[in-house]
């Protein structure tokens, strides 16, 4: 069965704002938005307030835009990521505001192939995004199919190798994602490792020395592949990020003994 797209950004870009290149004004559009309406400490979206405001329609308007930017310009790998991981979450945003999700966006069916921006003259879903793109064309979780076949022109777009922190960046709606940051070229790996830091030292991976256990969040069972396959690789990520202390003392003596367990994952929105 084929369910329709949501393009978000259908439609001309006005011709009052293409004064600067496309990217640099969704960019300082995307940072306004950030600034004022997300919470970047709890990870909270107002989104009612983004929905009002004149900045998320002077967003909406720059996404037209994107219909001709040229992708070839995010061949620097540096540039690239920054671009599809701010695109990503903005979308996220844009796409809940659109369809009126009031509580999650697993109440759109299909939400991250239906969720579509049209981008130098193709189209990319959320999905395309972060497991084609991103993910270096991948299969999603629970999926047989990469999101690009050999003849689709989009697979030349692909970041290669992928990057595992990105899953610390991605924001996916829901309050188990990690808090949504904002990304620059410059800094990307900075700020990856930033990301990774703060969502390892997080609620989200609990170590429990009493009861032999690490639980952590369903984004590595999700994504097992790219932390390295298996458990121990996983751990040897958490290793990595983990801050100095008693739990990274338990958990570095205990790598190969210690039992790996997934948290439940909280598809509400990440909202007030």
């Amino acid at each position: 069965m084929i369910f329709s797209p949501i393009i978000l950004n259908a439609g001309s870009l006005p011709k009052t704002l293409v004064d600067e290149p496309i990217d640099i004004a969704l960019t300082l559009s995307l940072a306004a938005l950030k600034a004022q309406f997300i919470d970047p400490e709890r990870g909270v979206v107002r989104y009612d307030a983004i929905h009002t405001s004149e900045k998320f329609e002077e967003y909406k308007a720059l996404t037209k835009g994107l219909q001709s930017f040229d992708l070839e310009s995010l061949r620097d790998r540096g540039k690239g990521l920054a671009f599809w991981i701010n695109i990503y979450n903005a979308a996220v945003i844009h796409g809940v505001i659109e369809l009126r999700l009031k509580h999650s966006v697993k109440d759109f069916f299909r939400f991250f192939d239906r969720v579509v921006y049209e981008i130098g003259g193709y189209r990319f879903s959320l999905n395309d995004i972060e497991h084609g793109i991103l993910r270096g064309n991948r299969r999603p979780p629970y999926r047989l199919l990469r999101p690009f076949g050999k003849k689709d022109p989009r697979g030349k777009f692909t970041i290669l190798p992928i990057d595992p922190r990105i899953h610390f960046a991605l924001v996916c709606g829901a309050k188990s994602c990690p808090p949504i940051g904002f990304y620059e070229q410059d800094q990307i790996d900075y700020q990856l490792q930033l990301a990774a830091m703060s969502f390892i030292n997080s609620p989200q991976v609990r170590i429990l020395p009493e009861k032999n256990t690490l639980l952590i969040s369903m984004i590595f069972k999700w994504y097992k592949t790219d932390f390295g396959g298996d458990d121990r690789t996983m751990v040897d990520t958490i290793l990595n990020f983990l801050d100095e202390g008693e739990k990274k003392n338990f958990l570095g003596k205990n790598r190969n003994r210690v039992r790996v367990k997934y948290q439940p994952y909280d598809w509400n929105l990440n909202q007030e």
